[in-house]
């Protein structure tokens, strides 16, 4: 090898890394920024989250206003986000800008209404038609052709109704159409009297409470039908079930697909499983319970406080029965709603709303009185529901 060779060889291997090493540290320089960057991001998230976790709101302001005719008889739920208003002539749905979904005329005596995301399902007590809708109109018609003691319908469209027949009892599973998919046989002798029913989101499970009376002592039995493939090959679909003696449990109702909920006299219990629902949680109530709320994520039992402090406490359970919250307030309340990490409690003239870390976000009075809060999509914006308009407010 010549000394020309040799040199230039030598000059570059000494460029080379040279090159190496700017490449290094403009890689270095740039993973440097990115993770700079990242890290600021991070920190302004967290600080925006931890200012909206500890973020209290003393008022609030009126974005929208839809008026309606006032009818004393009328009853308001919140519709998927929207508005459902029913009577005895007749239901209408409608949002806050005014649009009609759509309005279904009828005539009962005493109305029930259940809803499940888009679809709504109406009966009268004791008749024998149900009227199934979703966010189009009518899309269903039931008649049970004999008297109707209580419905549950599904995201799905599938509905659950308990008929009266004598002695018998039947629980008819019924797809959105109304062409019936399970008949169940009931009798106080047998089974028991089912007291309360709930389907899954999707329409797959059905959970049924029984009350049972053998030799003068209460029995409830809290059970469990799957209308899948699973429960095909099962003797009337029943694939699991429950037995508590000196009980009723009169609330059991889905939370979500794999997740029910059934509170008795004494004790309180969640049932976990995507086909066949087991036993995962149970806690023995040794206070009164007022009543009972749900979300999609959280459970939450009111109980009568007895003491001077306040009146009321609701514990909220997630849907693995661990306690998140537990909640002293005073305000004899017409609703309590679980909905985006926050507890609304409200009554005709009060509100208080709470986040799962227990910070008061508001409290305060309403300048009218007011039926039904329906939550919306901001954590800040609510529906405010009185006698005749509908208001959609912001906290502030």
């Amino acid at each position: 090898m010549s000394h020309s060779q040799d040199y230039f060889q030598k000059k570059n291997t000494k460029e080379k890394k040279e090159f190496n090493k700017m490449l290094f540290q403009h890689r270095l320089l740039v993973f440097s920024r990115i993770f700079l960057a990242i890290a600021i991001v991070a920190t302004i998230t967290m600080v925006l989250y931890y200012n909206y976790q500890n973020m209290v709101y003393i008022d609030y302001e009126v974005l929208k206003r839809v008026e309606f005719e006032e009818n004393s008889t009328a009853s308001y739920m919140n519709y998927n986000g929207n508005i459902l208003k029913f009577s005895q002539d007749g239901a209408i749905a409608f949002t806050m800008d005014n649009t009609m979904l759509w309005n279904e005329t009828y005539e009962m005596q005493s109305p029930m209404v259940d809803v499940a995301g888009e679809y709504v399902v109406l009966g009268d007590y004791k008749g024998t038609m149900i009227y199934v809708m979703n966010s189009a109109g009518k899309c269903g018609e039931i008649d049970a052709m004999l008297p109707v003691q209580k419905f549950c319908v599904s995201e799905s469209g599938v509905v659950a109704a308990v008929l009266e027949d004598g002695k018998t009892t039947w629980i008819r599973v019924y797809d959105r159409e109304g062409n019936t998919i399970a008949d169940i046989k009931t009798t106080m002798a047998i089974s028991g009297y089912p007291i309360s029913v709930s389907l899954s989101n999707d329409g797959i499970k059905l959970a049924v409470s029984y009350l049972f009376i053998n030799n003068g002592k209460l029995t409830a039995t809290v059970g469990f039908y799957n209308f899948g493939e699973v429960g095909q090959n099962e003797i009337d679909n029943f694939v699991s079930g429950f037995n508590y003696s000196d009980a009723v449990f009169p609330y059991v109702d889905f939370v979500n697909n794999a997740t029910a909920v059934g509170v008795g006299n004494d004790k309180f219990v969640i049932y976990r499983g995507n086909q066949k629902p087991v036993s995962e949680f149970e806690l023995p109530l040794e206070e009164e319970i007022k009543s009972v709320f749900h979300g999609d994520k959280y459970i939450g039992l009111v109980y009568i406080s007895g003491n001077n402090e306040s009146k009321y406490r609701i514990d909220i359970y997630d849907e693995s029965g661990n306690k998140v919250l537990s909640q002293p307030f005073d305000i004899d309340y017409t609703d309590i709603v679980l909905s985006n990490e926050l507890v609304i409690i409200h009554s005709s003239l009060d509100c208080a709303i709470y986040n799962m870390k227990g910070v008061e976000k508001y409290k305060g009075s309403f300048d009218k009185s007011v039926l039904t809060v329906i939550p919306t999509d901001s954590i800040t914006k609510f529906i405010l529901i009185t006698a005749n308009r509908a208001e959609e407010i912001q906290l502030k």
